[in-house]
C-alpha cells in the first residue's frame, strides 16, 4: 500500500447513529454490473454515466423518495485492471473520505444473467477499506434487463451454485432485484424498506470514527474535490 494511504487495520471500529434523516447508499460491482443503471433507476433519471460514457470517477447525487432524501454514491470498479495502482489508491482513498458522513447500505451489484467474475475481490476490497463492521450494511443486488419477472424468482439457477450460495452467505443472504429497463416505484420502494429494516436492526446508518494515517496524513479528497479539514488530533 502507497504511503499515506489508510488501511484496514488503521481504520478504528464503526459506530451507528440512527438520528441521520439522510439515506445513503453505496453502489459498488465490477464494470458492466448494471451498477450505474441502477443508480439511475433509484434516482428516477439519468444522473450517473453509463455505457460508453463510463468514467472511473467516484459520484454521489441526491434525490427526494417518498419525502425522504436519498443520496446515491456511484463507486467505479475498485479493482478495474485498467487503472494502475495509484489511480486505484487515490479512488480507495477518495471512497473512503466522501462516505465518511456514513452509510445506509452498500449494495453489490451482479447480473442475473451472467456468470460471476470478481464480485468477491470487491467486497472483500471494501472490507478492507471500512472494516469488519460494514458487511452488516451490504446487500446484494441483482440485475436483469429481460422482459420477464420469471427470472426474479430463480435468481441462484443463473450462477455456479457453489460460489453465488457463498457470495450470498457472507451477505447475510440479503438481496434484492432490479430490472434496470423499467420504471417501477414498487422495486424502488422494496428496496428502500429493506435498507431501513436493516438500519433499524443494525441501530442505524454504519459511521466510520477517526482515520489513523500510516507514516503521513493522507491526502483524501471528497467528491467536491475539496480537502478535508485539517484534524489537529491527527
Amino acid at each position: 500500500m502507497a504511503e499515506g494511504s489508510t488501511s484496514a487495520t488503521e481504520m478504528s471500529e464503526s459506530s451507528s447513529r440512527a438520528d441521520d434523516p439522510v439515506i445513503r447508499i453505496l453502489l459498488i460491482g465490477r464494470k458492466g454490473s448494471g451498477k450505474s443503471s441502477s443508480g439511475n433507476t433509484i434516482l428516477g433519471e439519468k444522473r450517473f454515466k453509463v455505457g460508453l460514457n463510463y468514467e472511473a470517477e467516484i459520484h454521489e447525487e441526491v434525490t427526494q423518495i417518498g419525502g425522504k432524501q436519498v443520496a446515491v454514491i456511484d463507486c467505479p470498479d475498485l479493482l478495474d485492471p485498467d487503472l494502475n495502482e495509484e489511480q486505484q489508491g487515490m479512488m480507495k482513498e477518495q471512497l473512503v473520505s466522501g462516505c465518511s458522513a456514513g452509510l445506509s447500505s452498500v449494495l453489490l451489484t451482479v447480473p442475473l444473467e451472467e456468470p460471476l467474475q470478481n464480485e468477491q475481490e470487491i467486497l472483500d476490497c471494501v472490507k478492507c477499506l471500512f472494516g469488519p463492521e460494514i458487511q452488516k450494511y451490504i446487500m446484494i443486488l441483482f440485475t436483469y434487463q429481460c422482459e420477464s419477472d420469471q427470472t426474479i424468482a430463480e435468481p441462484l439457477t443463473q450462477h455456479d451454485q457453489a460460489d453465488l450460495q457463498r457470495l450470498m452467505t457472507e451477505c447475510g443472504r440479503k438481496f434484492h432485484c432490479f430490472n434496470n429497463r423499467i420504471k417501477s416505484d414498487d422495486q424502488i420502494q422494496g428496496l428502500l424498506q429493506k435498507i431501513e429494516g436493516k438500519m433499524l436492526e443494525n441501530g442505524g446508518n454504519f459511521i466510520m470514527k477517526q482515520l489513523k494515517r500510516s507514516n503521513s496524513k493522507a491526502n483524501l479528497v471528497n467528491f467536491s474535490g475539496e480537502s478535508p479539514a485539517a484534524d489537529p488530533d491527527l
